[in-house]
This record gives C-alpha cells, sequence and structure tokens, in this order.
C-alpha cells in the first residue's frame, strides 16, 4: 500500500483524456478504500496537468530524484 506524498509512475494509458499517459510521474495525494489513489500529475514549472483517481495496479512507486533529497556531505 502506498502512502500519501509517495512519488509514482503511471502504468497506464486509460486517463490519456483527462491528461495523464502512461509513464507520467506524480504523486499520491490522498488514499482511499480499496485501495485506490488521487495523484496528481504536474507539467514542467509544477503546473498540475491532470489529477485522477488510480488503483493501485495502475501505479508503480518511484524513488525520489536525488537532486530533492539535500545536499550531501
Amino acid at each position: 500500500m502506498l502512502k500519501n506524498y509517495t512519488r509514482v509512475r503511471l502504468l497506464t494509458d486509460r486517463f490519456c483524456q483527462e491528461g495523464a499517459s502512461a509513464g507520467d510521474i506524480g504523486y499520491v495525494i490522498e488514499v482511499y478504500p480499496g485501495p485506490e489513489y488521487e495523484v496528481e500529475i504536474s507539467g514542467k514549472g509544477g503546473v498540475t496537468v491532470a489529477q485522477i483517481v488510480v488503483a493501485e495496479e495502475e501505479l508503480a512507486a518511484e524513488p525520489e530524484p536525488i537532486s530533492s533529497l539535500g545536499e550531501l556531505d
């Protein structure tokens, strides 16, 4: 089960009409029973391009980029 703020990759093209395609990266913003997840996908510059409710099997957890984890000593 994924948690809020988990970085995820969309595995389906089911949401193309909403502006989200397979391979897009987003973040879980809400967890629902099922489990299903509300995911926000942003484009360049951080503008939201899609906000969708996705089944768990349609997502893969992604590691955070190293640059967002803070500076290394």
